[in-house]
């Protein structure tokens, strides 16, 4: 009898033990939030980042574009004269396979501005290098590409309203996307590169505003090395040149946080091809500032990567 009191009395004990564990887990709550972190990075910014780039590689293919699409038809159009002439067939078959193997030039150095700085980038693809039958076709791709950065900005636009993020900002990318546009339609080659690459200078001011991977300041470094090319290549070295001042001041925090993480072997790459770019811009040589920029933009992701890496 008594044995079977003790039983009793452990088999209540246990029950609430049990209870009461089961009690505290139901009362425990998920940690709150901490309210002032940062919203994750949207990623509509990065998509527009890749549609300003795609707009800059698709434009600066157009020099190169016109040429080839010229040669095409000068080629055709010998063809066609081989094959209405009366000569023998031995003749004008000799000359059609001469005309067979004439294939318009490679693209050269001069035919284009940003787009060796851009392959570093990862903004080039084969098929927008493509040729197109018609120039009209790549303005139309560039369109497209501009309308598709309009309906990307009416869903960014309330998010960083809702961030706070200051007006003039806000306003100030609205007012260069419609020039932009307005460029766009209007076929303007440079103004449409330039725009453009103004555009990607706004990023890093909306990415302060978000949790990111990477300093924002990187953006920056990547739009004022295509400033400074853009700007030597219309003749105005004085303001390239600035833009290399801003890279200085701009790169020293993320130097420093490149340095702390044991990658100092990318800063003295980097820092090395700012000073041969500065130095080409000194001497005005357009093929070396192009050389020497896309070098700099291969620091700069290769800085990306190393900070990306020791997150």
């Amino acid at each position: 009898m008594k044995n079977s009191k003790k039983y009793i009395s452990l088999l209540l004990t246990l029950c609430l033990i049990l209870f009461s564990v089961s009690c505290t887990k139901k009362v425990q709550k998920p940690t709150p939030k901490n309210e002032n972190e940062p919203k994750a990075l949207p990623s509509v910014i990065k998509e527009i980042e890749k549609d300003t780039l795609s707009i800059m590689n698709q434009a600066d293919m157009i020099p190169f574009f016109q040429r080839v699409i010229i040669e095409t038809k000068k080629i055709e159009y010998e063809k066609i004269q081989i094959e209405a002439t009366q000569e023998n067939e031995k003749t004008t078959k000799k000359k059609s396979n001469i005309l067979l193997e004439e294939q318009p030039k490679p693209m050269t150095i001069d035919e284009s501005i940003l787009t060796d700085i851009l392959k570093k980038e990862n903004a080039t693809s084969s098929k927008e290098q493509k040729p197109p039958k018609n120039i009209d076709e790549t303005w139309k791709k560039i369109n497209q590409t501009i309308l598709m950065i309009h309906n990307k900005w009416n869903v960014l636009e309330p998010l960083l309203i809702d961030q706070s993020v200051s007006p003039d900002i806000i306003s100030g990318f609205e007012e260069s996307l419609n020039m932009l546009t307005t460029y766009g339609m209007n076929k303007d080659y440079i103004n449409t590169i330039t725009t453009a690459n103004h555009l990607t200078s706004f990023l890093p001011k909306f990415m302060i505003s978000f949790k990111i991977d990477v300093p924002p300041a990187i953006y920056t470094l990547k739009y004022l090395t295509r400033h400074a090319i853009l700007n030597a290549a219309m003749g105005d070295y004085v303001s390239a040149q600035k833009s290399i001042d801003k890279i200085k001041e701009t790169s020293q925090s993320i130097k420093s946080t490149l340095i702390e993480k044991k990658a100092k072997s990318t800063v003295d790459k980097f820092d090395v091809s700012i000073i041969n770019l500065s130095k080409s811009i000194e001497k005005k040589d357009i093929h070396l500032i192009k050389i020497n920029g896309s070098i700099v933009m291969k620091n700069i992701m290769l800085m990306m990567e190393d900070i990306t890496k020791s997150m």
